[in-house]
């Protein structure tokens, strides 16, 4: 039996330009950049279907067999697609489960497979949350007071820090940045694979659809930060780490970095919280406008 996927390598990053963020769901994951730096622990295959769409299978935390990403391209998605994807779950004796924004698969899914049950997970934890753009670079109203305080004593402190793009010579100083900031931290694999993520980021940069930089005085690093377009006018921040040393470096970090994007940067993905309460309380506290309420539907009876 011929697989219907295949493995990801390098050279396959320009299918994936092809469609993202051109078809973007805003799925912070839905990134060029996301997709092959953290190839590794995400155990990503993708097929591209008669050269409209883009399908990825990917490991899920949590969830025992792999799962389907709802194909990317021009809506609507053929038929002929969805019942490959069902022989091909069943040809391997394995449930078929699609992921993605679930009350935008919701419908698709029902009218793909009409005889079958959908089981739909609920999990706030895989929840993406989503901002203006404008909050971060103006922090207008009462709501962001303290933020503002926050970035005003950072700014006491550090009265020359300014923003700086990211360019391949910073690579060093930026790797001793996150050795001395990952160091501070109980080891931990889930940081050691990031740690790779971000090393493959800043290593290839100049070949990846990109943005971001690093928060800086004299020379020291106080933040860095990096992010790609996971939809046509929304980008997905993947990664932001800033000094404890200097109170208000991380809001300092994230409305600098907001204001070096581009006009069609309208709204940001701060990715989910996992289910941590200190990290859900700190993406709250940057008061979201809504969450993509991402998750798996399974499709039995097929």
């Amino acid at each position: 039996m011929v697989d219907f996927f295949k493995t990801f390598t390098l050279e396959d990053q320009a299918v994936l330009g092809r469609y993202l963020p051109r078809y973007g769901s805003g799925d912070c994951d839905l990134t060029v950049t996301s997709l092959v730096s953290r190839n590794a622990k995400r155990n990503l295959r993708f097929r591209e279907y008669d050269g409209r769409y883009l399908v990825l299978e990917r490991a899920l935390l949590g969830v025992e067999t792999p799962v389907i990403v709802m194909p990317i391209g021009e809506p609507p998605v053929e038929q002929d697609l969805f019942d490959e994807l069902a022989s091909d779950a069943k040809a391997k004796k394995r449930p078929l489960i699609f992921y993605g924004i679930t009350q935008a698969m919701q419908p698709v899914l029902e009218k793909a497979y009409p005889l079958a049950q959908l089981a739909i997970e609920e999990n706030p934890a895989r929840w993406d949350y989503i901002y203006e753009c404008r909050d971060f670079t103006e922090l207008a109203g009462s709501h962001f007071h303290g933020k503002r305080n926050f970035i005003k004593r950072f700014y006491k402190a550090c009265p020359e820090a300014k923003f700086v793009i990211y360019t391949p010579q910073r690579f060093e100083a930026c790797m001793e940045f996150l050795e001395s900031w990952y160091a501070e931290r109980e080891p931990d694999p889930d940081l050691e694979q990031e740690f790779k993520a971000i090393e493959y980021v800043l290593r290839h940069w100049d070949d990846l659809s990109v943005f971001g930089g690093m928060l800086e005085e004299h020379g020291r690093i106080l933040g860095l930060t990096y992010g790609a377009r996971c939809a046509p006018d929304m980008l997905a921040v993947h990664i932001e780490k800033a000094t404890r040393a200097v109170p208000g470096a991380y809001p300092a970090l994230s409305q600098a970095f907001a204001q070096t994007l581009p006009p069609c940067v309208m709204y940001l993905n701060r990715e989910e919280d996992l289910g941590i309460p200190g990290l859900r309380k700190a993406k709250q506290d940057w008061h979201p406008i809504t969450q993509l309420k991402k998750g798996c539907i399974q499709v039995n009876g097929i």
